[in-house]
Protein backbone atom coordinates (compact mmCIF):
# COMPACT_ATOMS: atom_id res chain seq x y z
CA UNK A 1 0.00 0.00 0.00
CA UNK A 2 1.59 3.31 -1.04
CA UNK A 3 1.70 6.45 1.08
CA UNK A 4 -1.15 8.12 -0.83
CA UNK A 5 -3.52 5.20 -0.17
CA UNK A 6 -2.52 5.13 3.51
CA UNK A 7 -3.32 8.83 3.78
CA UNK A 8 -6.65 8.31 2.03
CA UNK A 9 -7.53 5.41 4.37
CA UNK A 10 -6.72 7.51 7.41
CA UNK A 11 -8.77 10.43 6.04
CA UNK A 12 -11.79 8.17 5.48
CA UNK A 13 -11.47 6.81 9.03
CA UNK A 14 -11.29 10.29 10.53
CA UNK A 15 -14.28 11.49 8.49
CA UNK A 16 -16.25 8.43 9.63
CA UNK A 17 -15.65 9.27 13.27
CA UNK A 18 -16.28 12.98 12.81
CA UNK A 19 -19.61 12.19 11.21
CA UNK A 20 -20.60 10.52 14.48
CA UNK A 21 -20.05 13.81 16.25
CA UNK A 22 -17.34 12.51 18.56
CA UNK A 23 -16.25 16.06 19.32
CA UNK A 24 -19.75 17.46 19.61
CA UNK A 25 -21.25 18.29 22.99
CA UNK A 26 -24.54 16.43 23.13
CA UNK A 27 -27.41 17.06 25.49
CA UNK A 28 -27.54 14.47 28.29
CA UNK A 29 -30.34 11.99 27.82
CA UNK A 30 -32.94 11.94 30.59
CA UNK A 31 -33.84 8.38 31.64
CA UNK A 32 -37.27 7.27 30.49
CA UNK A 33 -38.35 6.56 34.08
CA UNK A 34 -37.77 10.21 35.07
CA UNK A 35 -40.27 13.02 35.33
CA UNK A 36 -39.41 16.71 34.90
CA UNK A 37 -40.35 19.54 37.23
CA UNK A 38 -40.48 23.13 35.94
CA UNK A 39 -41.01 25.92 38.46
CA UNK A 40 -44.08 28.14 38.23
CA UNK A 41 -42.22 31.13 36.73
CA UNK A 42 -40.40 28.94 34.19
CA UNK A 43 -36.98 29.78 35.62
CA UNK A 44 -35.46 26.29 35.89
CA UNK A 45 -36.22 22.60 35.47
CA UNK A 46 -34.93 19.43 37.08
CA UNK A 47 -35.65 15.77 36.30
CA UNK A 48 -35.78 12.87 38.76
CA UNK A 49 -37.27 9.35 39.11
CA UNK A 50 -41.04 9.31 38.65
CA UNK A 51 -41.61 7.83 42.13
CA UNK A 52 -39.87 10.82 43.74
CA UNK A 53 -41.79 14.00 44.51
CA UNK A 54 -41.26 17.70 45.24
CA UNK A 55 -42.20 18.88 48.74
CA UNK A 56 -42.29 22.63 49.08
CA UNK A 57 -44.47 22.59 52.21
CA UNK A 58 -41.54 21.53 54.42
CA UNK A 59 -39.04 24.14 53.20
CA UNK A 60 -39.89 26.70 55.89
CA UNK A 61 -39.87 24.13 58.70
CA UNK A 62 -36.54 22.76 57.49
CA UNK A 63 -35.08 26.27 57.48
CA UNK A 64 -36.09 26.57 61.13
CA UNK A 65 -34.70 23.13 61.94
CA UNK A 66 -31.46 24.09 60.20
CA UNK A 67 -31.27 27.32 62.18
CA UNK A 68 -31.85 25.43 65.44
CA UNK A 69 -29.25 22.83 64.54
CA UNK A 70 -26.60 25.42 63.67
CA UNK A 71 -27.18 27.14 67.00
CA UNK A 72 -26.89 23.78 68.80
CA UNK A 73 -23.35 23.32 67.45
CA UNK A 74 -22.43 26.93 68.22
CA UNK A 75 -22.71 28.15 64.65
CA UNK A 76 -24.59 31.27 63.69
CA UNK A 77 -27.84 30.45 61.91
CA UNK A 78 -27.86 31.07 58.20
CA UNK A 79 -31.04 29.43 56.92
CA UNK A 80 -32.92 32.71 56.68
CA UNK A 81 -30.44 33.78 53.99
CA UNK A 82 -30.77 30.64 51.90
CA UNK A 83 -33.00 30.83 48.87
CA UNK A 84 -34.22 27.23 48.55
CA UNK A 85 -36.08 26.94 45.25
CA UNK A 86 -36.66 23.18 45.20
CA UNK A 87 -36.80 20.36 47.71
CA UNK A 88 -37.95 16.79 47.36
CA UNK A 89 -36.91 13.20 46.83
CA UNK A 90 -38.01 9.68 47.63
CA UNK A 91 -40.70 10.01 50.33
CA UNK A 92 -40.39 8.22 53.68
CA UNK A 93 -43.19 7.40 56.13
CA UNK A 94 -41.62 9.96 58.48
CA UNK A 95 -42.41 12.77 56.05
CA UNK A 96 -38.76 13.26 55.09
CA UNK A 97 -36.90 12.11 51.97
CA UNK A 98 -34.04 9.68 51.30
CA UNK A 99 -32.46 10.16 48.80
CA UNK A 100 -33.31 13.83 48.51
CA UNK A 101 -32.71 16.78 46.18
CA UNK A 102 -32.26 20.40 47.14
CA UNK A 103 -31.66 23.41 44.89
CA UNK A 104 -30.48 26.80 46.14
CA UNK A 105 -29.90 30.04 44.24
CA UNK A 106 -27.75 32.68 45.92
CA UNK A 107 -26.79 36.10 44.53
CA UNK A 108 -23.09 36.34 43.69
CA UNK A 109 -21.41 38.86 45.95
CA UNK A 110 -18.68 39.45 43.37
CA UNK A 111 -19.18 39.06 39.63
CA UNK A 112 -15.46 38.30 39.24
CA UNK A 113 -15.33 35.40 41.68
CA UNK A 114 -14.29 32.11 40.12
CA UNK A 115 -16.47 29.03 40.33
CA UNK A 116 -13.48 27.06 41.64
CA UNK A 117 -13.07 29.54 44.50
CA UNK A 118 -16.72 29.23 45.52
CA UNK A 119 -16.43 25.44 45.56
CA UNK A 120 -13.23 25.60 47.61
CA UNK A 121 -14.96 27.88 50.11
CA UNK A 122 -17.84 25.41 50.44
CA UNK A 123 -15.39 22.56 51.01
CA UNK A 124 -13.49 24.50 53.68
CA UNK A 125 -16.74 25.17 55.53
CA UNK A 126 -17.77 21.51 55.35
CA UNK A 127 -14.38 20.49 56.73
CA UNK A 128 -14.51 23.12 59.45
CA UNK A 129 -17.81 22.10 60.99
CA UNK A 130 -17.92 18.37 60.18
CA UNK A 131 -16.61 15.44 62.19
CA UNK A 132 -15.69 13.56 59.02
CA UNK A 133 -15.14 14.69 55.45
CA UNK A 134 -13.94 12.52 52.60
CA UNK A 135 -13.86 13.79 49.03
CA UNK A 136 -13.94 11.25 46.22
CA UNK A 137 -13.89 13.54 43.20
CA UNK A 138 -14.17 17.15 42.06
CA UNK A 139 -15.17 17.17 38.40
CA UNK A 140 -15.32 20.13 36.03
CA UNK A 141 -18.03 19.62 33.45
CA UNK A 142 -20.59 21.37 31.26
CA UNK A 143 -24.26 21.31 32.28
CA UNK A 144 -26.91 23.18 30.32
CA UNK A 145 -24.12 24.79 28.30
CA UNK A 146 -22.50 26.29 31.40
CA UNK A 147 -19.37 25.47 33.34
CA UNK A 148 -20.14 23.46 36.45
CA UNK A 149 -18.31 21.51 39.12
CA UNK A 150 -19.62 18.31 40.68
CA UNK A 151 -18.36 17.31 44.11
CA UNK A 152 -18.70 13.68 45.23
CA UNK A 153 -18.08 13.37 48.96
CA UNK A 154 -19.09 11.89 52.30
CA UNK A 155 -19.61 14.05 55.36
CA UNK A 156 -20.68 13.54 58.95
CA UNK A 157 -21.94 16.62 60.73
CA UNK A 158 -22.05 16.66 64.55
CA UNK A 159 -24.85 14.42 65.87
CA UNK A 160 -25.75 13.36 62.33
CA UNK A 161 -25.40 10.17 60.31
CA UNK A 162 -22.74 9.89 57.64
CA UNK A 163 -24.18 11.23 54.40
CA UNK A 164 -23.00 10.72 50.83
CA UNK A 165 -23.54 13.81 48.70
CA UNK A 166 -23.29 14.84 45.07
CA UNK A 167 -23.16 18.62 44.81
CA UNK A 168 -23.31 20.48 41.50
CA UNK A 169 -22.38 24.17 41.53
CA UNK A 170 -22.59 26.67 38.65
CA UNK A 171 -22.70 30.44 38.07
CA UNK A 172 -25.50 31.84 35.94
CA UNK A 173 -27.01 35.32 35.62
CA UNK A 174 -25.19 36.68 38.70
CA UNK A 175 -26.39 33.77 40.84
CA UNK A 176 -24.66 30.77 42.31
CA UNK A 177 -26.82 27.70 41.72
CA UNK A 178 -26.24 24.65 43.89
CA UNK A 179 -28.03 21.36 43.31
CA UNK A 180 -27.42 18.72 45.96
CA UNK A 181 -28.41 15.06 46.05
CA UNK A 182 -27.99 13.44 49.47
CA UNK A 183 -28.35 9.85 50.62
CA UNK A 184 -27.92 8.36 54.09
CA UNK A 185 -27.97 4.80 55.52
CA UNK A 186 -29.54 2.32 55.36
CA UNK A 187 -29.52 3.13 51.63
CA UNK A 188 -26.33 2.62 49.65
CA UNK A 189 -25.13 5.53 47.48
CA UNK A 190 -23.84 3.21 44.77
CA UNK A 191 -27.31 1.72 44.26
CA UNK A 192 -28.48 5.21 43.22
CA UNK A 193 -25.30 6.68 41.75
CA UNK A 194 -26.37 6.69 38.08
CA UNK A 195 -29.75 8.24 38.88
CA UNK A 196 -28.18 10.92 41.07
CA UNK A 197 -25.70 11.94 38.37
CA UNK A 198 -28.53 11.97 35.82
CA UNK A 199 -30.51 14.30 38.10
CA UNK A 200 -27.63 16.78 38.35
CA UNK A 201 -27.00 16.73 34.61
CA UNK A 202 -30.70 17.28 33.84
CA UNK A 203 -30.70 20.71 35.53
CA UNK A 204 -31.59 23.55 33.17
CA UNK A 205 -31.95 27.29 33.56
CA UNK A 206 -34.80 28.37 31.29
CA UNK A 207 -34.41 32.17 31.35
Amino acid sequence: MNIQIKKLSLLILVIAFLSLGVFAQSEPSIPTNFTTYTDEVNLFSISYPANWEPKFSIIESLKQETDNYMKSIDEKGFSEKSNVVFLGGAPLDSGYYNPNIGILAEPLGDDNVKLEDDVELLVREYKRISEEYREFSRTKTIIDGRQAIILDFEVRLPNMKLGHILLMVMHADKFLWATMCTIIPPLNFYDFKNDLYAILKSFKILK
